[in-house]
């Protein structure tokens, strides 16, 4: 789907994004160019969450996601094993960064006031959705159970507060200082319920049996 018009092999990709000169110059314009057009991609199959912006906003949302991968990757380069395709391992940064910015733009139409869980159902639903394309029945099954399971652990394990500030920081993405002068606390003790808030989720999940990382797979982009 992302061809380049100057293809290269895993090797060529690392040795002219390691180079100088005009070797890397070329090599990172062409990688941005695919993250911009990954990011793009990401954007066009979740409209619903940029509100009211207009092309020329989300395009420039597009060119951030993309100049923040570009910076990602760079600063990751040394990690990558050639498991995959080198375009591959890129288009990864730019859909999480793409997904991050998504869900910050939807979070900015919800008002702190109406972040409660007497939409508990729709809530979980949206926070937990499977990312593949297609799943075997018995890992959709899998999913239901976690959700109610999460549900469960969030709704009896933690506090009020510890709830609300779950759902803001971690489902929402509303900034700390946002949280502070919503709850009209200070940064510590928000930073304090967040921490006790994940601590108590984890040790719930695995006290009903759940691994947190195979939890946290079941809902990870497949493919």
């Amino acid at each position: 789907m992302f061809l380049m018009t100057n293809a290269r092999t895993n090797e060529e990709w690392l040795h002219d994004l390691n180079a100088s000169g005009e070797s890397q110059e070329s090599a990172i314009a062409d990688l941005r160019e695919l993250l911009l057009r990954a990011a793009l991609y990401f954007f066009s199959r979740n409209l619903g969450d940029f509100g009211g912006l207009n092309r020329d906003e989300i395009l420039q949302r597009a060119e951030d996601c993309a100049q923040d991968a570009l910076i990602a990757l760079m600063n990751h380069l040394q990690d990558f094993r050639g498991d995959s395709k080198f375009t591959t391992w890129a288009y990864k940064f730019a859909i999480n960064i793409a997904l991050m910015t998504a869900r910050r733009e939807r979070g900015k139409g919800v008002s702190l006031d109406e972040l409660s869980f007497s939409n508990e159902g729709s809530f979980f639903e949206w926070a937990l959705q499977d990312k593949s394309d297609g799943i075997a029945p018995d890992q959709s099954a899998l999913q239901n159970e976690v959700r109610e399971t999460v549900q469960d652990v969030i709704e009896h394990d933690l506090t009020d507060k510890q709830r609300r500030v779950l759902l803001m920081m971690v489902f929402n993405d509303v900034p700390m200082d946002e949280v502070v002068r919503h709850l009209g606390a200070n940064r510590n003790a928000v930073y304090k319920l967040l921490h006790d808030a994940r601590r108590k989720l984890k040790s719930g999940l695995q006290a009903r049996g759940f691994d947190v990382r195979e939890t946290l797979a079941l809902f990870s982009s497949q493919g």
